[in-house]
């Protein structure tokens, strides 16, 4: 009972956790690739089509590299509890997802801890298939997700980008003569236009809160700015009480819902079926991110006309009026790994320009890789996206904050009518108040 704890303090005291795997050196780790099982995790759900593209693509890394076993663990959504518990036990997929977001303080924790590898060594090497540092294919504007604020390390590679952006049927809006809405009032006066036609304006699903969140998220955006939302409600600094912007954004929610604007029986349609409705032209428009015509492409009309827009302004506001709510889906690779270069492999080969442009034009995915055209399902994203003049972590990382159960579940409350603009400010405050002590 004395030389166990003292073991312990040995162990502790070196630095070294005794199952860490030894890390392969980054000037070789492309000669030394081995065949052997991994476990990686994949956002799309079974019967995708974006499913099915990464199977092809694991097909690809067990014919070249012999005897490499890929395991696909879905690693998405109502996955993520049991996963994270893995890596709480050490035993963590070899490539896994949502382990690492450098724009989201709730998400550095994998890394300060160690259990995530350090990328930044082999990033830095040079890419046997272009001549340039591997790092250097990756577009500028996605590197605030994959490194550390405080120590520049890397610990995550994006495989795709999620930008929220506002959908609308453009066929739809050209039969009626609606021009597509910038600014706050064009919004407004689209919804009345739509109704006045008979067609719901805004498809929503009111089984998922973060989707209704989007609009509260957006809005807050452009009132407050992206700095002080993510302070107020991430970080505890301040109260929403302080800034008249919040609630500003908030009475603007509630006239969309006083408007009638979204979808009728919301309340009880699910995010595909909402999703579903929007493609089948009893919406107008749909506030979601770039996944959307890759999750549903199996069901979108050939002949539909898509069009694309970033949120509108808020005259007025006193936020971020040209930035977008984005994320990055970075791939992160365990420390404890029993096949680093393998897994390393694996995250290589799904971000290299072939693989990143075979996805955006076969499934619509939107890349973070230089030199990768704009999916052709998404006509004018890389136009909404070159305006932009900063990409911002989606939901302000609230997801893994410990306010995640206080903002959303209100803001559900205020589009079912449950409570007006000021009780809903009220009920966030007295939340977000008991949450961080302030």
């Amino acid at each position: 009972m004395v030389i166990v704890p003292c073991l312990a303090l040995v162990a502790c005291g070196n630095g070294k956790d005794p199952g860490q795997s030894k890390a392969p050196d980054p000037t070789s780790w492309q000669q030394n690739i081995k065949g052997g099982p991994i476990e990686v995790g994949v956002l799309p759900a079974a019967g995708t089509p974006s499913l099915k593209f990464l199977e092809q693509v694991a097909a690809g890394v067990e014919k070249d590299y012999s005897g490499a076993q890929v395991k696909m663990t879905f690693a998405n959504t109502k996955a993520r509890p049991a996963l994270e518990q893995r890596w709480r036990a050490g035993d963590g997929l070899d490539v896994d997802y949502t382990m690492f977001d450098g724009a989201n303080p709730a998400l550095l924790e994998w890394a300060d801890s160690g259990a995530l590898l350090d990328l930044k060594p082999y990033l830095d090497q040079v890419d046997a298939a272009t001549g340039k540092p591997w790092l250097d294919q990756f577009s500028p504007a996605v590197m605030q997700f994959m490194q550390h604020p405080t120590t520049k390390k890397i610990y995550g590679v994006p495989s795709e980008l999620s930008m929220q952006v506002l959908f609308y049927n453009a066929g739809l809006f050209k039969k009626h003569g609606i021009t597509p809405p910038a600014t706050w009032d064009d919004l407004t006066a689209t919804v009345d236009k739509l109704t006045a036609a008979g067609v719901d304006p805004i498809a929503v699903t009111g089984l998922f809160e973060p989707y209704m969140g989007m609009w509260s998220d957006n809005i807050w955006l452009r009132t407050v700015g992206y700095n002080k939302a993510h302070g107020v409600l991430t970080e505890g600094k301040g109260r929403i009480t302080e800034d008249p912007g919040f609630l500003k954004g908030l009475q603007m929610l509630q006239d969309l819902r006083d408007r009638k604007a979204f979808l009728k029986g919301f309340e009880g349609t699910d995010f595909t079926a909402a999703q579903a409705q929007f493609f089948q032209g009893k919406a107008g428009m749909i506030m979601m991110g770039s996944w959307l015509v890759s999750e549903m492409a199996d069901v979108i009309p050939k002949d539909f006309e898509l069009g694309v827009l970033q949120f509108p302004t808020v005259t007025g506001g006193t936020g971020d009026q040209a930035s977008m709510l984005a994320t990055a889906q970075l791939m992160s690779v365990s420390a404890k790994s029993k096949n680093i270069p393998l897994s390393l492999a694996w995250i290589h080969r799904v971000t290299s320009v072939e693989t990143q442009t075979r996805r955006a034009t076969e499934i619509g995915e939107v890349s973070g890789v230089k030199g990768v055209p704009s999916p052709p399902g998404l006509p004018g994203i890389s136009d909404v996206v070159a305006k932009a003049d900063r990409l911002q972590a989606s939901y302000y990382g609230l997801l893994q904050s410990k306010a995640k159960d206080v903002v959303y579940p209100e803001i559900a409350k205020l589009l079912f009518g449950k409570q007006d603009a000021q009780q809903t400010l009220d009920n966030i405050d007295k939340g977000l108040r008991r949450v961080y002590g302030n």
